[in-house]
Parts: structure tokens; sequence; C-alpha cells
């Protein structure tokens, strides 16, 4: 399979970034300034529970299988 040029489907990392910015925008106000922004991450990075960290990491097998038969397209994930 040629690997797609932009394939956010098969990085886990990105949807930890989607969880993060979810996190931080439902729980805190819009951030005055860099320092708090900054602040509002940590806080929110340190909840993230370890199963959803998991649970992504587990889910490689079928994010992987699924790409192969798209053929690199979109998928589900």
């Amino acid at each position: 399979m040629n690997w797609p040029a932009c394939s956010p489907d098969f990085n886990p990392i990105e949807h930890l970034w989607d969880e993060l910015d979810r996190r931080v925008r439902n729980n805190h106000p819009p951030p005055r300034n860099l320092q708090q922004l900054l602040q509002f991450l940590q806080m929110e990075w340190q909840a993230i529970p370890q199963a959803f960290c998991r649970k992504l990491v587990n889910s490689m097998r079928n994010r992987t299988a699924e790409g192969i038969a798209k053929r690199g397209g979109h998928t589900h994930y």
C-alpha cells in the first residue's frame, strides 16, 4: 500500500490532540493569555485517562486493516 500523504486516521496522536482541544474548550473559558492557555492544556493533559490512550493504541490494528481495505482512503476513525 502506498502511504497516503495525509493520513491522520493512522496517527493516534491526532485523535489525542483533538481530545485535548475538546477538553480545554469544554472545561475552561477562553484563555486571556498564553500562560493561561498553557495552564489549561497541562490540566487537561493530566486529566486524560490512560484508558483513552490505550484505546487509541489498541485500535491501530483495526485502523491499519481498514486503511488497507479502503486503499488509503477515508476511514471511520
